[in-house]
């Protein structure tokens, strides 16, 4: 081999020799906590966060963990179910229609279709059982609807019944509030075998109940939608089916049923009408009872528990 071959082997071996040797010496990667700590940030996934109860205005910044947080305050003990047992306390909200209240009940009277879109009321058990007054009979307007009520001239020949919503049987025990419920505000056309059939059970029904648990409090209207039938001068609109709301605001465990019935004759019992009160919520557009606290009004309305509401004995 040439000299100057044997010169350029050695000279490409040193330098294998002294990469290999530089490589070994080189620093490791950091590990101090500050390192560890930006590799962590930088790693950690991104939360989105949308909480009404923990708003953040582009003003204003989260604490720092390093700070001491505020202890957040006790929540101020909740209000006993019974004050919420007023009439005042009981209005829905629903579409445009006009607010009365009466001496016991209260009503939204709707111009469009000449009757109530909801009714209220508190139906109290020991009330029913003092006194059994006369129903009056006396069908009139309403003197309290701005626009004019309906008048029973309308239901007249229409193969209809003046249908209470409010019922007269539930105010047996005072002559005024046996009155105001024939006011025609509150009348909805209801077929006969409707109303004398299934509609009067569904009514004996509440009121067993009443009887059983206390106070009760009694929506009930009209499911209208599309209508397809007027009647009368004023054209009062005929409804395709009816609804009733219960609650019984038992301090230790509240609860609430809805019955939502076709508008025709039928031979069930009432109670194979059961519903959710959140159904009839979706049917209607209407918010029953808005004034009751979040939570108890979602678990009352959005449970069908037929244990607590079985069906009481018949009693006109």
């Amino acid at each position: 081999m040439r000299p100057f071959a044997v010169i350029f082997l050695l000279f490409m071996v040193g330098l294998a020799v002294w990469l290999i040797w530089d490589k070994l010496q080189a620093p490791k990667p950091s590990t101090s906590p500050a390192a560890q700590e930006i590799k962590h940030i930088e790693s950690a996934p991104i939360e989105l966060t949308d909480s009404e109860n923990d708003p953040i205005s582009a003003t204003e910044t989260k604490p720092s963990l390093a700070q001491p947080s505020t202890a957040a305050k006790p929540a101020a003990p909740s209000a006993s179910l019974s004050s919420y047992l007023k009439l005042e306390q009981l209005k829905a909200r629903s579409k445009t229609c006009q607010f009365v209240q009466h001496t016991y009940y209260a009503l939204c009277y709707s111009e469009e279709h000449e009757q109530p879109l909801w009714t209220v009321y508190i139906l109290d058990g020991k009330k029913l059982k003092e006194s059994r007054i006369r129903r009056t009979q006396d069908f009139r307007p309403d003197p309290k609807t701005t626009t004019q009520s309906a008048h029973p001239s309308d239901y007249r020949r229409s193969g209809y019944d003046r249908g209470h919503l409010v019922p007269a049987g539930d105010f047996k025990w005072d002559s005024l509030a046996m009155s105001e419920t024939f006011y025609m505000s509150n009348m909805s056309p209801q077929l006969r075998d409707f109303n004398a059939g299934i509609w009067e059970r569904v009514e004996s029904t509440v009121r067993g109940w009443a009887r059983q648990k206390g106070r009760l409090v009694v929506y009930t209207g009209p499911v209208l939608g599309r209508v397809k039938e007027r009647i009368g001068k004023n054209q009062v609109s005929v409804p395709r089916a009816f609804y009733k709301v219960v609650y019984h605001l038992d301090e230790k465990n509240p609860s609430g049923v809805a019955f939502l019935v076709p508008h025709a004759p039928s031979h069930k019992a009432p109670t194979e009408f059961l519903v959710p009160i959140d159904s009839v919520e979706k049917v209607t557009g209407i918010d029953f009872f808005p004034a009751l606290p979040d939570d108890i009004e979602e678990r009352i309305e959005s449970r069908l528990e037929r244990r607590l509401w079985e069906a009481s004995p018949r009693k006109r």
